[in-house]
C-alpha cells in the first residue's frame, strides 16, 4: 500500500495530464473572472450581455462526447493538441479584438468547441493508462493542476494587467499556454490508443456469416455502452449528485450572506470552499486507491445533503454555515477523482473517454437545469431555502444509487491490459 514507484515510471503521462488540464480551457472560467471587469468597462458592455457566455458553454454536452469518442479512436495526444496549440491563438485574437461583442463571443463559440479536447475526458485517460496501484492518487494530482495554477497565476497576471493593460495580459497568457502546449505535447506518448487484449485476432479471410455472428453496426460503441445498467446508474447518480454544485459556481457567496453572516466572514467562506475542493481531491485520490470505488462515491457525494440541510436550518452561526460550506467543497472536489476512477473501474479501457464525455454531458445538463430551477425559485421565493431541500435531496438518492453499484450485478469490467 506504500508502493509510490508508480509515479517515478509514469511521470510523463502526468506531467502532461497536469499541464495540459491546468493551462487551456480548464483554465478559462478564472480568466475570465480576472479579465471581466476591465472588458467591460473599455467597450461598455452590459452585464446582460456579458450573461451570455454561460449559454456559449452549453456547447460543452455536445463536444465533451465527441472530444472522448475521438480520443478513444486516435489517441490523446492527436486529440489534445487540436486543442492545446489552438487556445494561445484564440488568446490572442481576444487581445486584438475591436470591442464588438459579437466578435468576442464568435471568438468564445470558437474556443470552447475546439478546446473541449483539453479537458479530463481527454487527459484522464493517459493517467488511467499509465497507473493501476495508485490510479486515484494519480488522478487528483493532474486534475487539481486548474485551481492550483489559478492560485498561483491570478495574483500575477492581476498585478502584471494593472500596469500593463489587459491586453498584454490576454498576450501574456497566450504566451504561458503556448510554452504548456509544446511540453504537455512532448510528454504526451506517441500512437493510437492500444488494441484491447481481449480482442480476438482477425480471421485470415472472411467467414459465412451466421446469425450467432454480430455484425460491425454504426453507432455499435454507443449502443454497447446504452445497453450496460452501470452506466445508466452512473449518468443517473451524475445528474443528480451535481445539482447542489449549481450553487457552488456563482451562488456560494450570495447563499452565505443570505444566512445573516457578514461580508467578511462570507469572503472567509468562500476561500474555505476553495480550500475543501482541493483537500477533497487529494482525500478521495488516497481513499479510492485503498477503498472500494463506489463506496467512496457514495461518501463523498453524500456530504452536500447534510450540509445544504445545516444551510436551511434555523441554525446560522458562523461555525454552522461554514462547516456545511466546507463539506460541500470536499464533495465539489471529490468529483474530480471518484467519476474517470469509476469508469476504469466499470467499463474497458477501450471506451473510458467516450464514457467519460457522455458522463460530462450529464453533469453539464444537470448544471444547466439546476440554474433553471434555481432561477425559478428564487423568481417565487426571493430565497434559496427550496432549493436547498431540491439539492440535498437529490444529492441523497445521487450518492445513494452510487452504493447500489458494489451490488453483485454490476461487477467491474475485466481490465484490458495497461500500457
Amino acid at each position: 500500500m506504500h508502493d509510490f514507484s508508480e509515479f517515478r515510471r509514469h511521470w510523463r503521462p502526468l506531467t502532461a495530464a497536469f499541464l495540459g488540464m491546468g493551462s487551456a480551457l480548464s483554465l478559462n472560467s478564472y480568466i475570465l473572472s480576472t479579465f471581466a471587469p476591465y472588458l467591460i468597462g473599455e467597450f461598455g458592455w452590459s452585464r446582460s450581455q456579458w450573461a451570455l457566455l454561460g449559454i456559449v458553454q452549453g456547447l460543452v454536452l455536445i463536444c465533451l462526447p465527441v472530444a472522448g469518442r475521438l480520443t478513444d479512436l486516435f489517441g490523446v495526444r492527436p486529440v489534445a493538441a487540436v486543442g492545446a496549440l489552438s487556445f494561445p491563438l484564440f488568446l490572442l485574437a481576444i487581445a486584438t479584438m475591436n470591442g464588438d461583442i459579437r466578435v468576442y463571443l464568435a471568438i468564445y463559440i470558437a474556443q470552447t468547441i475546439l478546446c473541449s479536447t483539453t479537458t479530463a475526458t481527454v487527459y484522464a485517460r493517459v493517467v488511467a493508462e499509465a497507473f493501476s496501484i495508485r490510479r486515484g492518487l494519480a488522478l487528483a494530482v493532474a486534475g487539481s493542476s486548474p485551481p492550483f495554477i489559478a492560485a498561483l497565476g491570478s495574483p500575477l497576471i492581476t498585478a502584471f494587467v494593472e500596469v500593463h493593460g489587459w491586453r498584454a495580459g490576454y498576450v501574456a497568457m497566450a504566451i504561458f499556454s503556448a510554452v504548456c502546449a509544446v511540453a504537455t505535447l512532448a510528454l504526451l506518448p506517441r500512437g493510437k490508443p492500444p488494441t484491447p487484449a481481449s480482442a480476438p485476432a482477425p480471421a485470415p479471410a472472411p467467414a459465412p456469416a451466421s446469425p450467432s455472428t454480430p455484425r460491425p453496426r454504426r453507432g455499435g460503441v454507443y449502443r454497447d455502452i446504452a445497453r450496460m445498467p452501470a452506466f445508466w446508474m452512473m449518468f443517473g447518480a451524475c445528474f443528480l449528485v451535481n445539482l447542489p454544485f449549481t450553487l457552488a459556481t456563482s451562488q456560494i457567496k450570495i447563499v452565505v450572506l443570505d444566512q445573516g453572516i457578514s461580508d467578511a466572514n462570507a469572503a472567509i467562506m468562500v476561500s474555505a470552499f476553495a480550500i475543501g475542493s482541493i483537500v477533497g481531491r487529494f482525500a478521495a485520490g488516497v481513499a479510492l486507491d485503498a477503498l472500494p470505488g463506489h463506496f467512496i462515491a457514495a461518501i463523498g457525494f453524500g456530504l452536500p445533503f447534510v450540509g445544504l440541510l445545516l444551510l436551511a436550518s434555523p441554525f446560522d452561526s458562523t461555525a454552522v454555515v461554514g462547516f456545511a460550506i466546507l463539506l460541500m467543497g470536499l464533495s465539489f472536489g471529490s468529483e474530480g477523482d471518484v467519476i474517470p476512477y469509476l469508469v476504469t473501474r466499470y467499463f474497458k479501457m477501450a471506451i473510458f473517454s467516450t464514457v467519460m464525455g457522455l458522463l460530462s454531458a450529464s453533469i453539464g445538463l444537470s448544471m444547466a437545469l439546476g440554474n433553471v430551477i434555481l432561477g425559478m425559485v428564487l423568481e417565487i421565493t426571493d430565497r434559496f431555502d427550496l432549493y436547498l431541500f431540491i439539492a440535498a435531496a437529490a444529492s441523497f438518492i445521487g450518492s445513494a444509487i452510487f452504493l447500489l453499484l458494489g451490488l453483485p450485478r454490476f461487477r467491474p469490467a475485466v481490465q484490458q491490459a495497461m500500457a
